[in-house]
């Protein structure tokens, strides 16, 4: 758990993780920025919240918590020192933090939810293959 249970404060060892991954990802994903339409960083948690909590209640107390974290990591890889002033604007113009609450569960293979799973933030790119294709069809 990069969090603690319905917490979105970063924990050291995550903060780790970022300061290490973040820089990397950004250097790798700098010769592709023409095909990029948005680097989406996805906050998602288990179903559950408090054990007197309904399933609508908790999947809304859930979603302010996972967008509560994402805006957690969004803001953290912002500030690391190591960034550039260039790959701050990339930041600000490319990426967008998105909490998706218990909607994208993981699961067991008995089909029950691994719950511990399900707590994540994931990076995910999101293409402008839309207008890359156009491009390619009015150079024909």
């Amino acid at each position: 758990m990069l969090f603690s249970p319905g917490e979105s404060s970063l924990k050291p060892e995550f903060e780790a993780i970022l300061k290490g991954f973040i820089p990397r990802y950004l250097s790798v994903l700098e010769s592709y920025k023409e095909s990029i339409g948005e680097i989406r960083i996805e906050g998602h948690t288990s179903s559950e919240w408090g054990a007197e909590t309904n399933q609508d209640d908790a999947y809304f107390f859930n979603m302010q918590l996972s967008q509560n974290r994402t805006r957690s990591v969004l803001n953290y890889s912002y500030f690391l020192p190591s960034l550039s002033q260039e790959q701050q604007s990339w930041i600000k113009s490319s990426f967008a933090a998105v909490g998706l609450a218990s909607s994208k569960l993981r699961l067991n293979g008995d089909g029950t939810e691994d719950k511990e799973r399900s707590r994540r933030v994931s990076f995910r790119v999101i293409t402008n293959a839309d207008i890359q294709i156009r491009r390619i069809v009015e150079g024909l």
